[in-house]
Formats: structure tokens, C-alpha cells, sequence
């Protein structure tokens, strides 16, 4: 059950207003203001998954669909009982089945949008109907010529006799002969018909029939005699063009009717489309998200943000009542923020419920029966209710119908009358919910409910933050913490006297200054212990930047050599084919030397040379050959790289037998080797 005062209260009206300003048509405005909050999980999944899909249409593809229809649920009863339509309300239905169509081709582009497809599967499309329309109709009040053939051919036999009236007319003022006789040169029109200004002195000298005067009398609207037939035969016309707009009028209206129901659920699919992709316009407004729902109870909120405090100066909200816990009390300091955090629970529960984003990082919301609420001053004077009176009217008519599954919410549960009496009264309130076994959230700054908090299993004691340093609110929610009112700090902050603030301490009882004290204490350690969290978590944030940045360091010496492995082997394979180039045209040369059928000295003066030259090649590469054969003293392995000392070449271990003896690969070739004749190399 959600009573109208406890959503007024929540201010969830202001949310719905919100709403529908991205509503695009009035229809969709006036649902997206009457939205009530679902009552079963598998509804509010079902709604939730629409503003998904919506999401994903505005900003995942990017499309912007358009729902600018009239509301013509009127026009569809009258049409469908046999009236004829005006020419406005035939053009409202003409803009409704384009928009229905230009509708379901956007949504058709979108993919994995199952909800939508099924919704503008619903949309009627009549593109003969729709173009009939746009043709025919000019405007709201002007119907085209082409609208019917006998329309335009009407409307032609009027343009031609107007014509013909005015040339007539126009020989009357500019005829030198009547220009004394004429107020003015011009032809003007009197109850349709056409007539021309005569001064009322000169009555009768130009026959025709008197149709209106001037206000001063001076003037005579005066139809000349030659045009009073003319005239006849265009009021006929004028007759029959509009016999003929109400043929075709009627014929549409007609033509409506008989597709009204079709009409008309595809109008109420393109305002709930509206409403649906509202909410996603809003969802992305608000940096919302979407809440995982639950049947249990439990409400998880993680840097929650009420959505009507300015972003830029809210603080966010994290809390938690899990599914064994029953309650949470929120205490602190006065215009610390605990009404608005207890505002901010049962508007993000509506939201929810509503198929609405919630504000936040994160939020597990739980689906109730019901939303009650008891904040802010209740006085009535109408009603001869004090604060108090009116309270506890009011907690009455909540506790009469509060069950297991309803969400009950008290702001400052007890006051506005005695304190002792208040506090009793608060904590017997409590254990009531608690034996009904809803979930309650309540502030307080009872000393008895904060006791009653931490002594009883299934609540759970939460505090608005309280700067000790600056005597001011950080308006931060702290779970598991129970905390003072500082009111005597806060007073004192804000300028009243010191004798005054001190006279009050020293009113105050020992017991009372004991609880506050170990209050305090408690909110000490707890600064300490987040302090000495937050110093860990910096430490460990640098300790991970820093790995990171090793690690980036690793990658980019890894990358850099590689790419220079890469350019040795190139450059090594360079210097081969140069030198087996090189090498082949020795070769040659000696082969020519070798096929002569004599060798001169000069000859083999020549092959030696050649013959130099190749060992100064094999020098060389060998001098450019860097091998390591620094030994390793590491157990052998297959695959290990080892140096053969009577071949002076490195290989690839491939096997050792029982003797010593080891097969060596070099390249595709295999040797047996004897042992003690290699060794592991680095």
C-alpha cells in the first residue's frame, strides 16, 4: 500500500514531475506524473529491463525516437460513434500513425531489444491513410485541392468567376468618370460578396445593391449591377466547395473509425514507449544505475545521492540493513543529515519499485508491500493537533496496517513531549516493528533507543559523522556507530554565551556525561582506526603503482629487445649473403683458371691470391662470430645449449646415454659426441 502522504512526504511526486519533462507527449507527461510504484519483482524486473533497453537505444546506438503525438483518445470515441472529425483532429491522427511509423523503423535498427520489438510490434502502421491525410490537409484549417477531384475542380470555377468580378470591378475605379464618386480605388468584399466603396453623397449614381456602410456613414459599400450575377454564381460555388470539404471530412472520420481500435492501442504504445524512454533520459541525468531487487528485505546502498539535493554540494550515502536484520537507528547531530538520509531510503525504494535508475554506484533494493512514513512536522492547526498529537495520529494509522513485508520510516520517533516519556514510548514503538517484523529505519537521539540498539539482536546503529575539530556535520553516514547529539558543541559554535553553555554541563547528569563521553571515545578510536585503513590503502596504492610501472619498464626493455634481435639477424644475414656472394665470384674466377688447357705463373700467382682471399673471409667472419662458451655449472638437461670442443661449435644437447655420450644437434644435422669432449655452456 503506498498512501498519497507518505509519497507526498518522500517527495516522490517531485521525481514524477521531474519525469515528465522528458516526456515528449502530453499522454506520456500525464502517466509518467500518475506512475505508482509495482508491487511483485518480476513486474519491476520487467520495467527495469525496459529502461535498460531504452538506455541502450538513446545512448548505446544513438538514436533518438520520437513519441510528439497529440492525445486523441476523444477524437477516437467521437469518430468511432459516427461523428465527422474536424480538420484538426483528422491531422492529430494523421501525425499519430507517422509517428507510429517513423517509431517502429528506429526501434527495428536497434538491436537485442527484445521488450521494445514486442511493443512496437503493437504499433498500427497505415501509410495509405497517413499520406491520404498529409495530402488533403494543408493545415489545421486549409484543405488542399488535390484532396478530391471535384474539389479542384470547383475550387478553378472559383478562381475563374473571381477573376472575371474583379476585371469587372477594376473598370468601376479606373474610369476617370467614377473616380469622384469612389472613397477609394479599391475592391473589397462584404457577406462574400465583392463590392466597391462609394461615397454616401453620391447614392445612386452607380447602380448595384447597398451591402454595408462605414461606421461615420461617409462610406457605401455599393455592388455594381453588371457583377451582381457574377457574384450569385461564386456564393453557388463557395456553397458547393464547402459541401464538398465536409463529403471529404466525413469520409476520413469514416475511414478513422473503422480503424479507431487499432488507432488507438497503437497510441497508447507510443506513450508508454514515452514514459519508458523518460525514464532512461532521466536515469542518465541522474548518473543512475540500475538496483538489484530482492524479496528479503534487504537494502544495501553504496555512495548513494539524493536526486533532489544540487550534485555538486550532496555527500553521499552508503548503508546497509541485510536480510537478518530487522532496523537501523540513525543518530548524530542535529542538521547532520539523518532525515535526509532516512528520505533518501524510502525515495530510492519507490524509484525503484517504479522501474526507475537509482542515483548511486551500487544498491540492492528490497520490493515491499508498503511505504510508511512519519517525517517532519506534523502539526495541524485546523485539526487542534500539536506536533507530538499529530505524530502520534499519524504512527498510529502506520502501526494498523504495517506487516512483515512493509518498510516503515520514523523521523525522530518519540519527541515533541517529555523526554522520559518519549524515549519509553520510542523503544516500545521499536519492539513492536520488531515483533511484526518489518524493516524500519529511525532516528533518534534518545540515550534509551541507542542502548536499545546495541543490546538487541537485529538492529543495527548507524551516525551522522560529526567533525569534533570544527563542531560541524560532515553529513556522512558511518555504519555501526552510535553518535551524541553535540548539542551543547554546536550551540556553542553557533555564538550562545559560554557562562550559559557551561551552566548547561553542569546540568547535565553523570550518567549522561558518561555515555556521551564513552560516545565520544568510541568515535575517536573509530577516526584512528579509518586513518590508519586509509594510510594502508595509500601505502598499498603506491606499492601497485609501483609494480605496475616496474612491469611497464620490463615490457618496454622485453619489446626493445626483441627489435633488436631482430635487427642483428637481418644485418647477420646481410653480411652472409654478401660474403656467399662474394665468395661465389671467387669460385668462378678460379674455375675459369682451372679450365685453361695451361697454367701460366702468372696464373697461379692469381689462384693463390684468390686462394687468400677466401681464408681472410673466413677469418673474418670468425673474428665477427661472438659465441659464448662460458661454461655453466647448472645439472645438464635435454635442449640445453653445449660447446663441442674438437668441432669448436656450439650445439643443442639432444640426448646423453649411460657412458657419457651425447647426441648434439647442430641445425639439421646430429653428431654423436664422446664424453668429457663438451660442456654446458650459458
Amino acid at each position: 500500500m503506498f498512501d498519497s502522504k507518505s509519497l507526498t512526504t518522500l517527495e516522490y511526486p517531485k521525481i514524477l514531475a521531474a519525469l515528465a519533462g522528458f516526456a515528449q507527449s502530453a499522454g506520456g507527461k500525464e502517466k509518467a506524473k500518475a506512475l505508482l510504484p509495482l508491487e511483485s519483482v518480476a513486474a519491476i524486473e520487467h520495467a527495469l529491463s525496459e529502461t535498460d533497453e531504452a538506455d541502450r537505444v538513446l545512448f548505446e546506438f544513438a538514436l533518438n525516437p520520437s513519441f510528439a503525438v497529440d492525445d486523441i483518445e476523444a477524437i477516437l470515441v467521437k469518430a468511432s460513434k459516427g461523428a465527422i472529425l474536424s480538420i484538426s483532429e483528422i491531422m492529430k491522427v494523421g501525425r499519430t500513425l507517422r509517428t507510429a511509423r517513423r517509431l517502429k523503423k528506429t526501434i527495428a535498427t536497434a538491436k537485442d531489444v527484445p521488450i521494445l520489438d514486442d511493443m512496437s510490434s503493437r504499433l498500427y502502421i497505415n501509410e495509405q491513410l497517413e499520406k491520404r491525410i498529409y495530402d488533403a490537409f494543408l493545415s489545421e484549417t486549409e484543405v488542399a485541392d488535390n484532396a478530391s477531384a471535384e474539389l479542384r475542380v470547383i475550387r478553378m470555377r472559383i478562381r475563374k468567376i473571381n477573376e472575371n468580378i474583379r476585371t469587372k470591378l477594376h473598370v468601376f475605379i479606373t474610369a476617370p468618370q467614377y473616380s469622384k464618386y469612389l472613397q477609394d480605388s479599391i475592391i473589397t468584399m462584404r457577406s462574400d460578396r465583392y463590392v466597391i466603396p462609394l461615397k454616401s453623397d453620391f447614392k445612386g449614381t452607380i447602380p448595384g445593391l447597398v451591402h454595408d456602410q462605414s461606421a461615420s456613414g461617409s462610406t457605401l459599400f455599393v455592388e455594381p449591377m453588371q457583377v451582381v450575377e457574377m457574384n450569385n454564381e461564386l456564393k453557388a460555388e463557395l456553397a458547393s466547395e464547402q459541401a464538398e470539404i465536409e463529403r471529404i471530412l466525413r469520409s476520413f472520420s469514416a475511414s478513422i473509425a473503422v480503424s479507431c481500435e487499432n488507432i488507438g492501442w497503437s497510441y497508447q504504445s507510443i506513450v508508454d514507449m514515452d514514459v519508458i524512454f523518460a525514464k532512461a533520459q532521466l536515469a542518465h541525468v541522474y548518473r543512475a544505475v540500475r538496483p538489484e531487487l530482492n524479496d528479503s528485505g534487504e537494502i544495501v546502498i553504496r555512495d548513494g545521492r539524493h536526486p533532489l539535493i544540487d550534485s555538486k554540494s550532496v555527500v553521499p550515502v552508503s548503508l546497509a540493513l541485510r536480510k537478518d536484520e530487522n532496523m537501523l537507528l540513525i543518530t548524530g547531530p542535529n542538521t547532520g543529515g539523518k532525515t535526509v538520509t532516512l528520505k533518501l531510503v524510502g525515495l530510492f525504494t519507490l524509484m525503484a519499485m517504479s522501474g526507475l535508475y537509482i542515483p548511486a554506484k551500487s544498491a540492492a533494493i528490497s520490493v515491499f508491500d508498503g511505504v510508511y512514513s512519519d517525517i517532519g512536522d506534523e502539526q495541524s492547526i485546523e485539526q487542534s493537533l500539536s506536533t507530538f498529537s499529530a505524530h502520534i495520529k499519524n504512527t498510529i494509522n502506520i502501526l494498523s496496517v504495517v506487516t512483515d513485508k512493509s518498510l516503515v520510516l520514523f523521523d525522530e520517533l518519540g519527541a515533541g513531549t517529555d523526554p522520559g516519556d518519549g524515549a519509553a514510548l520510542a523503544v516500545s514503538i521499536a519492539e513492536h516493528l520488531l515483533r511484526v517484523g518489518a524493516k524500519s529505519f529511525i532516528t533518534s537521539h534518545f540515550n534509551d533507543l541507542k542502548e536499545f540498539a546495541l543490546v538487541t539482536k537485529g538492529v543495527v546503529a548507524a551516525s551522522m559523522e560529526f567533525d569534533a575539530q570544527t563542531f560541524s556535520p560532515t553529513f556522512k553516514l558511518v555504519m555501526g556507530a552510535i553518535g551524541s547529539s553535540n548539542a551543547l558543541a554546536i550551540a556553542q559554535k553557533l555564538g550562545l554565551s559560554k557562562d550559559i553553555i557551561d551552566n548547561a554541563r553542569s546540568k547535565i547528569s553523570a550518567e549522561k556525561r558518561q555515555f556521551d563521553s564513552v560516545l565520544t571515545a568510541a568515535e575517536q578510536t573509530r577516526r584512528k582506526a579509518v586513518a590508519l585503513v586509509s594510510e594502508a590503502s595509500i601505502d598499498r596504492e603506491e606499492a601497485a603503482k609501483a609494480l605496475k610501472a616496474a612491469e611497464h619498464e620490463k615490457r618496454i626493455v622485453a619489446e626493445k629487445r626483441e627489435k633488436l634481435d631482430e635487427s642483428i639477424r637481418k644485418e647477420t644475414k646481410r653480411l652472409i649473403e654478401n660474403s656467399v656472394e662474394e665468395a661465389n665470384d671467387v669460385l668462378e674466377q678460379m674455375k675459369e683458371l682451372l679450365e685453361k688447357q695451361s697454367l701460366s705463373e702468372a696464373d697461379l700467382f692469381t689462384a693463390r691470391n684468390m686462394r687468400k682471399k677466401l681464408e681472410n673471409m673466413a677469418a673474418n667472419y670468425d673474428e665477427n662470430s661472438v659465441i659464448d662458451d662460458t661454461p655453466d655449472d647448472t645439472p645438464l638437461r635435454a635442449g640445453d645449449n653445449v660447446w663441442v670442443k674438437s668441432l669448436k661449435k656450439r650445439g643443442k644437447l639432444v640426448s646423453v646415454n649411460g657412458r657419457g655420450e651425447a647426441n648434439v644437434s647442430f641445425g639439421k644435422l646430429t653428431a654423436k659426441v664422446k664424453s668429457g669432449d663438451y660442456y654446458k655452456v650459458k
